[in-house]
């Protein structure tokens, strides 16, 4: 009998360690299967699956140092912080100044230095997730950086990086944390930096194959620098596709902003810096043909309002592999080969704000003053948009058969490198 019944328990034992190890493998498989997938997170924003005891820990509410600022920008990857209005003054008095991340999951810090142009602030492809404070110094003593009227900026989206975006948001509340019950004395300024997936409609490069554009005033098309020895629509196309394939090799998603067949202008709801906007692409990348003879090689144009960091860069890089670019430069801080725009004059001969080049002018947002300039004025609904990093490359002259020997010498080589140098630049 005793045998019988110690059979029984461990039947029993059995049976309740079964329905035990059941339980716990439904569980797993439920928590497995109802998990925050990739697609899930593309909503989710950093503070969605923050620590929030620790975060309210670790966010102080108020300071006895703080920096009033009023304006921002927003120009490629870069976010440039203003303590007066953008434009309303020659030189902004944070100019010079460090900008002090402080990522308050962890305590690191990350350091930025103004120098006022819009290429210079903080570089928003570098910084990890995180919420960040952000900070300056006013005669070395360390001020909490906060906003006169509270904001919060719609979502800027980086490149991609090893198949992977960020999405950044930048508020200046004293509601920020609110969720988080944490509440602010002043519209303090936090960055938000919470990684995912891209999303298929948003691109990082657009390319402008430059000609065959729609010129409003006259009602016509401007073909572009076209000669005997060089046809710009139709050069520009090819090296935007060798150029973008290149780029693809490098997991960023490219666009061209015209089929051979099409002859968008630069300005309207279908113009190129249009089309580019729809994008939010990062990148503005213009392939075009000079007409100046004495041009015998590739040169590059950036915008007055910035350092001419990328354009120094491709230049660097196409120095080393041996490329050549015209021998000139606009100022000491530029590579050869790299000019800065020129500014509009009016009819006075008075020089004003606006760029020349709609490649770079009608593309850099806020920044560079889009939808402002001519009477056309038909790029309004931009003015106020992030902007995207302008750059034109003039890979060769239409009335100047040396440069474009050189250029059809060395087609693929100047397309390899122009994407290196970006490559580089962006630390894709």
């Amino acid at each position: 009998m005793k045998k019988v019944r110690v059979k029984k328990k461990r039947n029993l034992r059995t049976m309740i360690t079964g329905i035990v190890t059941v339980a716990v493998a439904v569980v797993c498989a439920f928590l497995y299967v109802s998990r925050p997938t990739e697609l899930d997170k593309l909503s989710q924003s950093y503070l969605d699956t923050v620590d929030v005891e620790k975060l309210q820990q670790k966010v102080e509410t108020s300071f006895e140092s703080s920096n009033q600022l009023k304006d921002y920008v927003v120009y490629g990857e870069t976010l440039s912080l203003y303590k007066d209005r953008y434009g309303s003054v020659k030189t902004d008095k944070m100019q010079g100044n460090n900008i002090v991340l402080r990522n308050v999951m962890n305590d690191s810090i990350t350091s930025f230095t103004f120098n006022g142009k819009v290429d210079s602030g903080i570089d928003l492809g570098s910084l990890k997730e995180g919420v960040y404070e952000l900070y300056t110094y006013n005669h070395y003593e360390k001020e909490r950086i906060y906003f006169d009227k509270a904001f919060k900026a719609k979502t800027i989206t980086t490149m991609r990086r090893n198949k992977k975006v960020k999405d950044i948001t930048f508020i200046a509340d004293k509601d920020a944390l609110k969720n988080q019950e944490i509440q602010l004395t002043k519209n303090y300024a936090f960055i938000i930096v919470t990684k995912h997936i891209p999303k298929s409609n948003v691109y990082d490069v657009v390319i402008d194959p430059c000609g065959n554009a729609m010129n409003y005033s006259s009602n016509s098309v401007d073909i572009g620098a076209s000669t005997e020895i060089l046809d710009e629509p139709t050069t520009s196309l090819v090296l935007a596709k060798k150029v973008k394939k290149e780029l693809e090799k490098q997991g960023l998603k490219v666009k061209i902003l015209r089929n051979e067949n099409e002859t968008p202008g630069y300005y309207g709801a279908d113009g190129r810096p249009a089309r580019a906007y729809k994008a939010k692409a990062k990148l503005y990348l213009a392939l075009g043909a000079s007409q100046d003879e004495n041009v015998y090689a590739p040169y590059m144009l950036t915008s007055p309002y910035t350092n001419s960091g990328l354009a120094n860069t491709i230049s660097y890089v196409m120095n080393k592999k041996g490329l050549t670019l015209y021998a000139a430069r606009t100022n000491t801080t530029q590579n050869m080969g790299v000019l800065n725009d020129s500014f509009v004059e009016d009819g006075d001969g008075k020089v004003e704000k606006y760029e020349f080049y709609p490649q770079l002018r009608e593309t850099g947002g806020r920044a560079t003053y889009t939808g402002l300039y001519g009477s056309e004025m038909k790029n309004e609904g931009y003015k106020n948009s992030y902007g995207m990093y302008g750059l034109y490359f003039a890979y060769a002259s239409a009335t100047n058969s040396e440069s474009v020997t050189y250029y059809k010498d060395n087609e693929n080589a100047l397309a390899k490198a122009l994407v290196s140098g970006i490559i580089a630049y962006f630390e894709v």
